[in-house]
């Protein structure tokens, strides 16, 4: 049974040409026969109550009578290609071309395109990491000399480690990718200039199978692109790491991420992008056009271990343009703060989308949960956007981990937040990072700005959030709010049905939809 399905509108069938894989359902549609063939082949799915989709869809041909929005509702943006003959005839065709984020494909480029076509457009994503802890990374035994801990950050060490490649630090669980995809990872590091590092990746033997197995090796300048595991794909597939480091100085070592790749068509979800610094820290965006109609939505992804984009759904099914932010550091994310490099790279992209979009910031909405509230907050401060969506929000990050002593788990991110901020895991650092963000709230332009928050009044990690929004700043245009009874993961659905609730208010201030009050 396929697991794929992909649609070609041509006058002749690639699959005549190239290998298409068993596990891949490839459709051919003359443009002539286009509508014809899609409304019969919708009307087939309806009659079998099953859903069609297509996972990647292109167009070798194409002649104005093509219904190209037919396909609207069945393909995600990213995934839909033409070949450098075919262009765009009519407005309709046109406004899809923009809409779904078309791409062209360069008649010298095709054969590279039609190869691994199940890895690059498969449904789902996933991705984790390595923190670099005692129960992850293993120091050489033999190695006689002393490192440390930063947190749950780095593995630190200062040393000369020699001329040659010397084997640092090995994983001591190994990776695992399944059958029909492949592995990128991409690790965290801080280096001195006179320090090298090299990861070797080397597939799991089968105990006394005598097999001979692969291995990659990733050096110097290769370290700043996600290196890809090109292993075949008929099987699942068990990796061992090691890291190696030669020459003199100080070199930290973090962690090691590892996500299915699509190769060359996104990070996580065909379209996924992301910002990165010289510190090797990344934060991932996902744009997706919508109707192109006010507004543009940006949802911060909350705290969790597994790494990818969080809300597509949700946001989807709203119409309107929408933009997801992921943070994939630290254990859980690092609640959007960072380098200026990754900051301003994250203002920027908002900044772009509005532009492309041909918005303004009175066009733009941000928000979040948990975790996510912080960064919808923090750089609403410096965007002056329509509204903030908050769903229990955490603002007080640096007392966070103050306050988790007595009253709750906490998180470890925050505590790390504080070491890498300032070198200190202490009060007066905790102090510090809440002062600095109450302070850049109090003088933000929020006279334009409606803020809505729901919020639990016996929070665990943050009880204080809605009370000092409503008081630390000068102007606020109006703060709306609803408080449950409970602490911070008490009634999370209670909470999300009023963060939807009030995105429905907002989007009906923008024409769409219906509000049913909040």
């Amino acid at each position: 049974m396929s697991e794929l399905t992909m649609l070609q509108i041509g006058e002749h069938s690639l699959a005549e040409k190239y290998s298409i894989p068993d596990d891949i359902e490839w459709i051919v549609f003359t443009p002539e026969r286009f509508n014809h063939d899609l409304k019969a082949l919708k009307e087939k799915y309806k009659k079998e109550k099953k859903r069609l989709n297509f996972n990647m869809v292109i167009a070798t041909d194409l002649d104005e009578n093509v219904d190209l929005m037919l396909m609207d509702s069945l393909i995600p943006s990213y995934t839909f290609f033409y070949t450098e003959n075919v262009e765009a005839l009519t407005d309709e065709q046109r406004f899809f071309f923009k809409k779904k984020m078309s791409k062209q494909v360069a008649k010298d480029k095709l054969d590279n395109f039609m190869i691994d076509l199940g890895v690059k457009f498969f449904s789902g994503q996933y991705g984790d990491s390595v923190a670099a802890i005692p129960i992850n990374y293993q120091v050489n035994p033999m190695y006689q000399n002393g490192f440390e801990y930063e947190g749950r950050m780095y593995i630190v060490l200062d040393d000369d480690f020699g001329e040659e490649y010397y084997p640092i630090i090995s994983a001591i669980y190994n990776i695992f990718t399944p059958e029909k995809k492949k592995m990128e990872t991409w690790l965290e590091y801080v280096k001195d200039e006179g320090v090298d590092i090299k990861i070797e990746i080397s597939e799991a033997s089968e105990a006394l199978s005598g097999t001979k197995t692969d291995k990659w090796s990733i050096e110097a300048g290769n370290l700043h692109r996600p290196a890809i595991i090109n292993s075949s794909t008929d099987k699942d597939h068990y990796y061992g790491i090691n890291i190696f480091v030669k020459g003199k100085g100080k070199v930290k070592i973090g962690k090691l991420h590892q996500r299915w790749t699509r190769i060359d068509q996104g990070f996580f979800i065909n379209g996924g992008n992301r910002i990165v610094d010289q510190n090797q820290e990344e934060f991932f965006y996902y744009f997706d056009p919508g109707d192109m109609k006010p507004p543009l939505n940006v949802y911060f992804s909350g705290f969790k271990s597994a790494e990818g984009f969080e809300g597509y759904f949700m946001m989807k099914g709203m119409g309107a343009p929408f933009l997801l932010i992921t943070d994939t550091r630290l254990e859980g994310g690092g609640f959007y703060l960072g380098s200026e490099e990754l900051e301003n790279g994250l203002v920027k992209v908002i900044q772009d989308k509005l532009k492309w979009l041909g918005f303004t910031n009175q066009d733009l909405i941000l928000s979040g949960l948990s975790m996510g509230t912080f960064g919808a907050m923090y750089y609403g401060l410096s965007l002056n956007p329509y509204a903030i969506l908050l769903g229990k929000p955490l603002l007080d990050v640096g007392n966070i981990p103050v306050k988790s002593r007595l009253h709750g788990p906490g998180f470890n991110s925050t505590v790390d937040i504080l070491l890498s901020k300032y070198k200190a895991n202490d009060e007066e650092a905790a102090r510090k990072l809440d002062d600095t963000f109450w302070e850049k709230f109090a003088k933000a332009d929020l006279t334009e700005t409606t803020i809505y928050a729901t919020y639990m009044k016996q929070d665990d990690l943050d009880d204080k959030a809605f009370y000092h929004m409503t008081r630390k700043a000068d102007e606020i245009k109006k703060v709306a709010g609803r408080g449950y009874t409970g602490r911070h993961n008490d009634d999370t659905p209670a909470i999300v049905r009023w963060f939807i609730a009030a995105y429905n208010h907002v989007l009906y201030e923008f024409g769409r939809g219906e509000s049913h009050g909040l």
